[in-house]
């Protein structure tokens, strides 16, 4: 699945976990994250699991009211089916795994759009990016490098703000940020909103992402 793999997904889920102070842990071969702030329960991740694995994984899944159950795959029609067979019923499918390769990417910070003020908050081998417009917060987002791969996360602009290069900005500030520490590929998962900025960007698509909970 072009260049997917269990590893690659483990990768992002770590930085993605890292970003938001998650707790992780593995259900067999598959990556979890404990969602402390939302749903105070696991989600569990899987990249095109098989017939057996989606069973089990569906199994714990239902354990909980607020379990979630992620799946990176080409096969969101089939999967429907697999859903509706182990009690789960589909959140949402509109995200997308999306790879950047760093190399050629801008090294230099670049320069805020007029108006506008930004800041860099290093930590670790990551940090984080806020853009304001006088004491309003605009825009903002996360980067986690991890074994060389930039994770980034938390990519928004308030509504007030949209269309104005913002999210343009904040990603280049996040990808300069993330080549201080060497990362190599960027990582990220996008809703379809998101979509059109990171494509600008130079971003590919890799694989689709459904989401299940439990139908109780």
């Amino acid at each position: 699945m072009n260049g997917l793999t269990d590893d690659l997904l483990e990768t992002w889920v770590t930085g993605w976990a890292k970003a938001r102070g998650y707790q992780t842990r593995h259900e067999g071969r598959f990556p979890a994250a404990f969602l402390h702030d939302k749903t105070n329960d696991w989600e569990y991740f899987a990249l095109e699991p098989s017939h057996d694995e989606f069973a089990a994984l569906a199994s714990s899944a239902r354990q909980g009211a607020g379990r979630l159950f992620t799946i990176v795959t080409s096969r969101v029609a089939d999967l429907y089916g697999a859903a509706n067979v182990y009690g789960l019923s589909v959140r949402s499918t509109d995200e997308v795994f999306m790879v950047l390769p760093m190399e050629g990417q801008d090294i230099e910070d670049p320069i805020p759009p007029d108006s506008y003020t930004a800041q860099t908050f290093r930590s670790g081998t990551g940090g984080r990016v806020e853009v304001s417009f006088g004491e309003i917060p605009a825009a903002r987002g996360h980067v986690a490098v991890v074994d060389g791969f930039a994770v980034y996360d938390q990519i928004a602009t308030e509504p007030d703000f949209r269309r104005q290069g913002l999210g343009s900005y904040v990603m280049r500030a996040l990808t300069a940020l993330a080549l201080e520490h060497d990362a190599e590929t960027g990582l990220l998962i996008s809703p379809a909103t998101g979509l059109e900025l990171y494509r600008y960007l130079g971003w590919e698509s890799l694989a689709s992402v459904m989401m299940f909970e439990p139908r109780l």
